[in-house]
């Protein structure tokens, strides 16, 4: 390139400020990644471009656990952003509400010109914020339940991996920041320069729920002996049907005591779990095995394979087939 088209290149460029919340608590590994990203993007051919401001309450070093952290800015930079990134915390959300008043107040006052983005734990933040009040949410779907906890006016959604509504964008488990900042690329600039900084970072644009890493429902610990046991027979033998009346003589009381007791001890009804331990049964084989659907289907208990193939994709987020395709064991048989 010539220097006058150097220069027509310069003129040209849009800059999208972002402003990176820094932190004790913040784990630096979502932290790099998504610094990582957006300097990804900044390589990428066409005219948009980011720029980097790591912002913490005060202005001053952030003292983390794992070294020094050096900031750019303190919280009253924030307004003039295009978009505010909080970065994810890990199990230490509660404890930076708590210790950085004035970050969370800066994330409540924000124009609603400026995006917001949270990466997994980042959530609890924007949450104390109130911004998230009435509004669907996500985190890591390990911390689903704390957050809903803690914030009872905010729909928290531990099945998805990305929520996007009125500006805010949250994510589910770290990793899962990737998508939430290239879909903060796409808001920012557009789909071909999201599309191109994907394929750099070697991912998807959409790559389905959270819920596909998320384990069995009804697998929590808990101390009833007696649904414990029921949990035990239904999974080994969950390719067999069994009515609410049978579960229910299996441990010697009555249905209703049957599902106040299964959803007390699980936190999921007695058919969800079944549900669950055959999907999940079903996942096994669609890695392990070349077996065609319907007969996956029938081996967990399902002899109608659209039923199979709608619960499936209800609860894993895509088809039998595509899960197939994208879990496939190198060895398979």
């Amino acid at each position: 390139m010539d220097k006058s088209g150097a220069d027509h290149e310069v003129r040209n460029r849009r800059i999208h400020k972002v402003g990176v919340l820094v932190c004790e608590e913040v784990s630096l590994a979502s932290l790099g990644l998504l610094m990582d990203v957006f300097r990804m993007a900044n390589h990428v051919p066409g005219p948009h471009r980011f720029e980097l401001t790591r912002v913490s309450e005060d202005g001053e070093t952030v003292r983390h656990p794992d070294g020094d952290l050096r900031v750019d800015a303190g919280v009253e930079a924030l307004p003039g952003m295009d978009l505010v990134v909080a970065p994810s915390m890990w199990t230490l959300g509660p404890q930076a509400v708590k210790h950085h008043p004035r970050m969370v107040a800066a994330l409540r006052d924000l124009p609603d010109s400026v995006l917001v983005v949270t990466m997994c734990s980042g959530a609890y933040l924007l949450a104390a914020s109130g911004r998230l009040d009435g509004r669907r949410a996500t985190t890591h779907w390990l911390l689903a339940e704390g957050l809903q906890a803690r914030y009872p006016d905010i729909q928290v959604r531990p099945s998805e991996n990305l929520i996007e509504q009125d500006g805010l964008i949250c994510s589910g488990g770290s990793l899962a920041g990737v998508d939430a900042c290239l879909h903060a690329v796409q808001f920012l600039t557009n789909r071909d320069t999201a599309r191109s900084l994907a394929q750099w970072l070697v991912t998807d644009l959409h790559r389905g729920p959270q819920s596909r890493f998320m384990p069995v429902a009804g697998g929590r610990r808990h101390a009833d002996k007696e649904v414990a046991r029921l949990q035990g027979q239904l999974a080994s033998r969950c390719h067999e049907s069994f009515s609410l009346e049978e579960m229910a003589a299996t441990i010697h009381v009555s249905v209703r005591t049957l599902q106040r007791r299964f959803l007390a001890a699980t936190g999921t009804t007695p058919v969800q779990y079944v549900q669950a331990v055959r999907i999940e049964r079903s996942k096994a084989l669609l890695e392990s095995e070349r077996l065609p659907v319907p007969e996956i289907a029938a081996l967990v208990g399902y002899q109608d394979r659209v039923a199979f193939g709608r619960l499936f994709k209800k609860l894993v987020g895509m088809t039998p087939a595509a899960y197939r395709q994208q879990h496939r064991l190198p060895h398979a048989s």
